[in-house]
C-alpha cells in the first residue's frame, strides 16, 4: 500500500471510529443497529426545506443516476463507505427495509470516500443490496447539503418526502424497524 493509500485508509478509520462513537444517544428506544448510538432528527412538515437534487455515476454502472428522477416517492439516501464498520453492520437493515417498502420509497445509497469502486462493488455483492448508490469518491456530493441538516458522519441517512423535501436524518447506524416507521409516516404525510 502506498503512504497516500495508507493515509486515506487511516483518516477513513479515524472517520468511522468517530460516528460510530460520537453520535449522540438514540432516545427513541426502537433498537438502533450498529458498534454506536445513532442520533435522529425529525423535521416536522411545515418546517421542511427542499433538498438538493444530488447526481453523479452509478457505482458498477456507465448511467448517471439522479434523486430528481424520484419526485412523488419518499426517497431514502444514505451515505456509506466500505471502509466503515457500522456501514457494513447497517447493510442488511437497509436493504431489508428497501424491499419492504419499495412501492414507497426509492433507497439510493451514495458511496464516498471509496477511492477505487472495486471495493464498493464488492460490499454491494457481498451484502445483497439491490439499491442503486452514486459512486462519490471525493464526498463532493455531501457539501450540497451543508446547512440543511448535513450527513457529516458515515453512517447517515436522510429521509425525504414526496416533495422533496429534508423530513428526518440519521446520523449513525439506523434498524430496519426504525427505518420503516419513518418511512410509513414521512409518505403518510407526518
Amino acid at each position: 500500500m502506498t503512504a497516500r493509500g495508507l493515509a486515506a485508509a487511516l483518516v477513513a478509520l479515524l472517520l468511522c471510529a468517530c460516528s460510530a462513537n460520537g453520535a449522540p444517544s438514540n432516545t427513541d428506544g426502537k433498537g438502533y443497529v450498529g458498534a454506536g448510538e445513532a442520533s435522529l432528527t425529525q423535521v416536522p412538515p411545515e418546517d421542511r426545506i427542499k433538498a438538493p437534487v444530488v447526481s453523479g455515476p452509478a457505482l458498477g454502472s456507465d448511467k448517471t443516476l439522479t434523486t430528481g428522477a424520484y419526485q412523488g416517492k419518499v426517497v431514502v439516501l444514505n451515505v456509506w463507505g466500505s471502509w466503515c464498520a457500522p456501514c457494513r453492520q447497517e447493510a442488511p437493515e437497509l436493504q431489508q427495509a428497501s424491499v419492504e417498502r419499495a412501492k414507497v420509497a426509492q433507497f439510493v445509497g451514495i458511496n464516498c470516500r471509496d477511492l477505487d469502486p472495486a471495493p464498493a462493488e464488492a460490499f454491494v455483492r457481498a451484502k445483497g443490496v439491490t439499491f442503486p448508490s452514486i459512486y462519490d469518491p471525493k464526498g463532493e456530493l455531501l457539501l450540497a447539503f451543508a446547512g440543511k441538516l448535513p450527513m457529516s458522519t458515515f453512517p447517515s441517512t436522510l429521509v425525504l418526502d414526496r416533495e422533496g423535501r429534508i423530513a428526518a436524518r440519521i446520523s449513525g447506524p439506523i434498524s430496519k424497524i426504525t427505518l420503516v416507521d419513518l418511512i410509513d409516516d414521512v409518505a403518510a404525510g407526518k
